[in-house]
């Protein structure tokens, strides 16, 4: 590596740490502010909420990581334009594309960076934090929510339906028990009720029931009481505990688990929208912190330099901020119109990439000139 990129990429980092660690310490005011209450009227133990919020800030920095990253490459070379570096630089025969390649490498690799932190580190972090939540601090000891549930209806595959007044997954049970096979006209075929089901060797058995056919007019063709009945039923107990997930838990999962989730939502008839919206999301937030490099680093060759660069720091941070702003409004509204169908998944949270790396390109070909 050439001196004059381990320069650039010095005068880079510096000032992306202070950032990161800046946006750390305001993130922990904020949720203090907010927190506190639980935490005093829960009797907190001091050990218990600092661990908390360090299971909380590695999420926190994926987050904030492309803003630091556009707010870092404006300073950094804003410093080096104040200085007239810049211009001795290119003086000496440094393109623009030399003097810019080194932070936009450097931003390439914080992409992957985050890609792996996003998949090892956060999927183990978040959930701890929100036990340490629960658990330590809140005290609500009960994890019966983690595995029992009531009133469960799923539809599955091959039109199936399976209704069950309570299921206790650890266990492998459920009771009271209504399992209907459809027709592609979706009338029942076949109905099976059990008093009682676990589940044995990968397949659910049912107890003490009736299983009854029906032609096409609804009529029961045929009724057979059982003590016990296997069926071709094969769904672990912890499929039926997939509660709701927000877009926080969502973003918290790996992403194979992720995808586990929508092909199992997918084959019982469900909407996977925001499923899907949140894993390509996981994909192409990542790469924001490239695309906000690029406009970092063709603001400063833009705006004054030398004597007026006062002026042109001063514009540049206002941009900045309105960049960030602008981006994170661009995200928004590209989930949300993926959310509710209309617009594809991968379109909704792609645009913002998409829309903002031109931008950058378009600038980066202005500073060359």
């Amino acid at each position: 590596m050439k001196i004059i990129q381990r320069y650039l990429l010095s005068e880079f980092f510096q000032p992306l740490l202070f950032i990161v660690l800046a946006f750390v310490g305001l993130y922990i005011i904020a949720q203090l502010v907010d927190e506190m209450r639980m935490f005093v009227n829960n009797h907190a133990p001091l050990t218990m909420i600092v661990l908390y919020y360090l299971y909380r800030i590695p999420y926190f920095i994926v987050q904030i990581m492309p803003v630091s990253i556009l707010l870092s490459a404006l300073l950094s070379l804003g410093q080096l334009a104040r200085q007239n570096e810049l211009i001795a630089m290119r003086s000496c025969g440094l393109s623009f594309g030399q003097v810019a390649f080194p932070i936009l490498m450097a931003a390439l690799g914080i992409v992957g960076l985050v890609l792996v932190f996003d998949e090892a580190i956060i999927p183990y972090t978040n959930p701890r934090a929100e036990y340490i939540k629960r658990v330590n601090i809140e005290h609500k000891t009960d994890d019966s929510y983690l595995y029992r549930r009531d009133q469960i209806t799923r539809s599955l595959s091959g039109n199936r339906i399976i209704f069950m007044r309570h299921l206790d997954a650890q266990a492998g049970k459920m009771s009271e028990i209504i399992y209907l096979q459809l027709t592609p006209q979706m009338n029942i075929q076949r109905r099976v009720d059990a008093h009682l089901g676990h589940y044995e060797s990968g397949s659910w058995v049912f107890e003490n029931g009736t299983d009854r056919s029906f032609d096409d007019q609804g009529q029961v063709t045929a009724f057979t009481p059982f003590k016990t009945l296997n069926l071709e039923f094969y769904d672990p107990p912890k499929e039926f505990i997939r509660e709701e997930k927000d877009t926080h838990q969502l973003l918290s999962m790996p992403m194979r688990e992720l995808k586990k989730r929508i092909r199992i939502l997918q084959e019982a008839g469900n909407s996977t929208a925001k499923e899907e919206v949140n894993y390509h999301l996981k994909w192409a937030f990542p790469f924001a912190n490239f695309v906000l490099a690029l406009l970092g680093v063709a603001f400063p060759f833009i705006f004054p330099s030398g004597k007026r660069a006062l002026v042109g720091a001063a514009i540049g941070f206002v941009i900045t901020l309105v960049t960030g702003f602008f981006y994170i409004g661009f995200i928004a509204v590209g989930t949300s119109l993926g959310n509710n169908g209309t617009l594809s998944p991968v379109v909704s949270v792609w645009l913002a990439n998409v829309v903002f790396a031109g931008l950058g390109f378009w600038l980066m070909s202005k500073a060359r000139t």
